[in-house]
């Protein structure tokens, strides 16, 4: 409605606003079973069950208050009723658990937005979200999240600005009475952000961040609580012909406080020159000083390269560098090192050849030897069923402490990972009830042992070689040869780290299929072992209404077995089945099948399954969808097997905005 001055003003405006009639049911078993172990140690089983009712009544609206330029908003809430029910039936118990508690739901989500093409802006948020995180061959977590924060934004093309905060409380459980699933983590972070651009070359960015963490790790009642500042100021110039040199200067500082402290000051300028269009050198500086619980070193490096491009045929890079570190209390390290690199491909007659090829030569000298040497955040990946090495001898295995590759979650001992002393070697093994995932790759701390001076020279060649044929083979051959020579030759604790690797085999691929063996023989000095794998995928059936998809692993491992390791042999076999089937425009079905297969001749035989079905059924405003999972892992002793069925119900009622065509 319009007056003769123009359009009347309105506090709120409502674009759309809709509601939705909800219904969800939830059925969950699972059955964990032990073998008799000997005397006093009896069979044991226990079953629990789960049953969840909800009925949900929400709205949901856009719109603008005052006016769409002033403020926008995006909200949803949902209320409503839960009815659940626990049982937990086990044998070392005379009588049965339960336990039926009941509830009311409440749910939503709010998005602000404050003077959206402003000089200046704003945004707010606060939600809450209830889901669910499958994990494959174990049972399925219950997730609670909560989060709120606000931004304000200064919007300039030379000077832009960014100030937030944002608060994070996450809920895990697996709604049993045992603590191996349950975890909480919180995060409070107050986040500053800038980057200066006096003009088209230069560039200054500042970021300053105020964080607090309060994490609880599933399996333990222990809190870690951390706080933590951060602060990084970033400079880049280019310039010389169309600006293809640049000089970056990294300044970065990190202070932590708690039970999980990390300080890090690194300074790291790092110079590039481009001399013509085929040839370019780089110099870099660090220094980086890092204290990790009583783990303390002070880097300094240097490196200096040159990369040569030989039409689009032939990459060639030198370089060379070398680095003192300095660990308080503990032994010194220098190192120097050279490395060349080659990278080759052209086209022929029958496809494209190319090959790699890398040499590194590094000499690395100790001092001090009546300490012990420091690493901190060694990169480590677990790969079943191999074990993963650390690359020192003579590790102080009380001192090891492992993170994820982000550097925020701490793993455990005896829970998801185990080590193994090999005489003076350690490694790592991750435990498959664990956290840690196959081909999962984490941060390992720790401090070893330096019993005298000494020094190491080590020679690295790493190769690689192979054909890309029109008609979809590719045959390869990769070589990984390492050779060590310790000084003095009486220091009988080391062992030199020798390494002679092949790996030779072919990929087919055609349209709807792949497949390819290979062989691998790995002559390493502490563990060496012959291997054969094979790998293949393929697309079934496809039309426009659905597609089946399989793929499938399988590694067999005959490790020779060398001082104190037994000879043992290792098969390992991965299948995957995925299926989707379009019915219509409105029904769709889903649905997955993971089967693993491992057996050692030491450690026994383990089989996991992972089966998921769904199907969805979305009609104009009405929405179905209905959901099966069942999770099998046995293990050697033991067994865990659970099922979960779901079922989601909707439907929206429109009040105000365009009907849906």
């Amino acid at each position: 409605e319009e007056s003769a001055e123009g359009p009347v003003p309105r506090f709120m405006s409502i674009d759309e606003l809709t509601a939705d009639v909800g219904f969800e049911s939830e059925l969950q078993k699972r059955t964990v079973r032990t073998d008799s172990l000997g005397r006093g140690r009896p069979r044991f089983a226990q079953t629990n069950k789960q049953y969840r009712f909800q009925e949900t009544l929400g709205l949901t609206g856009r719109g603008s208050l005052i006016d769409e330029r002033v403020l926008l908003y995006d909200a949803m809430i949902r209320g409503g009723l839960s009815q659940e029910r626990f049982t937990e039936d086990s044998s070392s118990l005379f009588f049965d658990k339960g336990s039926s508690p009941n509830g009311t739901i409440f749910e939503y989500d709010l998005r602000l937005q404050a003077f959206p093409v402003g000089k200046v802006s704003g945004s707010g948020y606060a939600s809450k979200l209830d889901d669910r995180i499958p994990r494959p061959f174990l049972p399925s977590l219950d997730r609670t999240r909560e989060k709120y924060g606000a931004g304000l934004f200064y919007n300039d093309p030379k000077l832009p600005m960014r100030l937030t905060f944002d608060h994070l409380f996450d809920d895990i459980t697996s709604r049993s009475n045992y603590l191996q699933d349950d975890q909480e983590q919180g995060e409070d972070s107050l986040r500053y952000e800038t980057t200066w651009q006096p003009t088209e070359n230069h560039a200054l960015s500042l970021e300053f961040e105020h964080e607090r963490r309060s994490d609880k790790y599933s399996g333990t009642n222990t809190r870690f609580d951390t706080t933590r500042n951060y602060f990084s100021l970033n400079d880049t110039i280019q310039f010389g012909r169309d600006n293809r040199s640049r000089l970056d200067t990294l300044l970065r500082v990190e202070e932590e406080r708690g039970d999980l402290p990390r300080d890090v000051f690194e300074f790291a300028p790092q110079l590039r020159l481009q001399h013509t269009d085929s040839l370019f050198t780089n110099y870099k500086a660090q220094y980086l000083k890092e204290n990790y619980f009583d783990l303390e070193t002070d880097t300094w490096r240097g490196d200096w390269g040159i990369t040569h491009q030989f039409k689009d045929i032939l990459t060639s890079s030198f370089g060379f560098y070398g680095l003192q570190q300095s660990a308080v209390e503990n032994a010194d390290l220098s190192e120097l090192g050279a490395l060349a690199n080659f990278a080759y491909s052209k086209k022929n007659e029958s496809g494209i050849f190319s090959s790699n090829l890398s040499y590194l030569h590094s000499h690395t000298s100790t001092d001090d030897g009546r300490q012990s040497g420091v690493v901190i955040d060694e990169s480590v990946t677990f790969r079943d069923p191999l074990s993963s090495y650390l690359a020192h001898p003579n590790v102080d295995v009380g001192s090891i402490h492992v993170r994820d590759a982000n550097g925020l979650r701490a793993y455990r001992r005896g829970i998801d990972y185990r080590i193994l002393r090999i005489k003076n070697n350690v490694a790592l093994q991750r435990i498959p009830t664990g956290l840690i995932l196959d081909r999962q790759t984490v941060l390992v701390s720790y401090r070893y042992r330096v019993f005298d001076d000494f020094k190491v020279d080590r020679d690295r060649i790493d190769l690689r070689v192979q054909q890309d044929f029109e008609m979809g083979l590719t045959p390869y051959y990769a070589l990984s040869w390492q050779d060590e020579k310790v000084d003095p030759q009486d220091y009988l604790l080391y062992r030199d780290r020798n390494i002679n690797r092949h790996r030779i085999g072919f990929t087919y691929r055609r349209d709807k299929w792949s497949a390819g063996p290979e062989y691998e023989f790995n002559d390493d000095s502490i563990d060496p072992y012959h291997a054969l794998h094979a790998n293949a995928d393929a697309i079934l059936f496809q039309n426009d209404r659905q597609q089946l998809n399989i793929r499938g692993a399988a590694s067999h491992f005959r490790f020779e077995g060398q001082q104190f390791l037994e000879e043992r042999y290792t098969t390992l076999v991965d299948l995957g089945l995925t299926h989707r089937y379009a019915l219509g425009p409105r029904l769709e079905a889903n649905s997955a099948a993971l089967y693993r297969y491992q057996t050692d001749s030491l450690f026994g035989e383990t089989n996991g399954v992972d089966l998921t079905a769904s199907i969805s059924y979305k009609i104009g405003y009405f929405t179905i969808f209905v959901e099966a999972e069942y999770d099998m892992l046995e293990l050697p002793y033991s067994s865990d097997d659970s099922l979960g069925i779901w079922l989601k119900v909707r439907r929206e009622i429109p009040i105000i905005g365009r009907p849906r065509g």
